[in-house]
């Protein structure tokens, strides 16, 4: 009688564990969300064209030296972007009225040298060192995983 109960206690637990794990296993797949050519995971939004991933800054202006900063802190091959990868985000739809999976509170974000991306007329602004405008500007990171 002792062998039996422990044996159903065993399966009890078993069957217990094997739905649970079960359970998360299936709760830690999340689908992608699909923006034209740009699939976003979390924080990651994963260009399917360029292969380039992307991650949006802190919901607030900030000076470039702060966005670098910010950046930085990321790590694992995060940089800030080039004006021709924040033109190719413009060219592939992205802009102030069409933000998809970018979406954010400012129009200029930041790129790699003192310079920025205006997505509301899709043009890039240079800053000379040191000149960058009092007024900050909001920042995107950006890795090539490959």
């Amino acid at each position: 009688m002792g062998v039996l109960m422990g044996s159903r206690w065993i399966l009890a637990i078993t069957s217990c564990l094997i739905i649970f794990f079960g359970y998360r296993i299936g709760f830690a797949a999340e689908e992608p969300e699909i923006y034209g050519q740009f699939e976003k995971v979390g924080p990651i939004i994963r260009d399917t064209v360029t292969g380039l991933e992307w991650q949006v800054g802190p919901e607030r202006d900030m000076h470039w030296a702060e966005a670098r900063d910010w950046v930085d802190s990321l790590g694992n091959g995060w940089r800030m972007p080039s004006i021709e990868e924040l033109e190719g985000l413009y060219e592939a739809g992205v802009s102030a009225d069409s933000r998809g999976p970018f979406a954010c509170n400012g129009d200029k974000v930041w790129a790699d040298s003192p310079a920025s991306w205006d997505f509301s007329d899709g043009g890039g602004i240079g800053y000379p060192t040191g000149m960058e405008p009092s007024v900050g500007h909001r920042v995107f990171a950006v890795r090539d995983p490959s």
